[in-house]
């Protein structure tokens, strides 16, 4: 349970303070988030990895939605300042949940930072319900890199690689660079493939 510990650690005060909420950037993302999720439906099982103090499971979770927020122990204590339904701590790479467990899982901002994002997306094939939805919210591009601690980039066609045999593409969100972050960010709606047959019908 290491995965960026002390970056996750260090970084967490200033990413959960009143003025960071307040930022372009995050009023942005949890605004097309949430619209994502509310268009899925409500009273939905929903899972969300890496939330730090819980600033993207509250309004979801006021939505009308059982919200399960996961990150490490030492941030995860965060998130009980906030009106969501559960808080666990976990490891984002071996997510301590049943198979089928839940209809949505939300990563923003998390799979940048994994040591094997590869390991994380496995996880959450096995937790989602069958069509459940996936949405990873992360920078866009190699220049991402260059800040936050950011062990991996990833762009639009980078993750359709990755997860063409498991999810479908159904929205992608840009928001972009002038709404505080150095480099575009991308919000992506993906729906889980249940079976390779599936990819023929649709």
């Amino acid at each position: 349970m290491q995965w960026q510990k002390y970056a996750t650690e260090l970084s967490a005060a200033s990413h959960s303070s009143a003025t960071a909420y307040a930022r372009p950037l995050n009023v942005a993302r949890i605004k097309t988030i949430s619209g994502m999720v509310s268009r899925l439906g409500n009273g939905l099982r929903v899972l969300d990895v890496g939330c730090g103090d819980g600033v993207i499971s509250e309004p979801i979770s006021r939505m009308g939605n059982h919200v399960t927020s996961v990150d490490l122990p030492t941030i995860a204590i965060l998130a009980h300042r906030r009106r969501v339904s559960s808080v666990v701590a976990s490891d984002a790479e071996h997510l301590a949940f049943a198979a089928n467990s839940f209809d949505v899982v939300l990563a923003s901002e998390v799979v940048e930072h994994l040591w094997n994002p590869h390991s994380f997306f496995d996880e959450v094939y096995r937790v989602l319900r069958a069509k459940g939805h996936l949405i990873i919210e992360t920078p866009e591009g190699r220049e991402s890199l260059r800040y936050d601690d950011h062990k991996h980039y990833f762009t639009v066609e980078r993750l359709k690689q990755m997860l063409g045999t498991r999810f479908n593409i159904c929205e992608v969100k840009r928001l972009e660079p002038k709404l505080g972050a150095p480099t575009p960010t991308i919000i992506l709606l993906l729906r889980k493939i249940n079976e390779l047959k599936e990819t023929n019908s649709e």
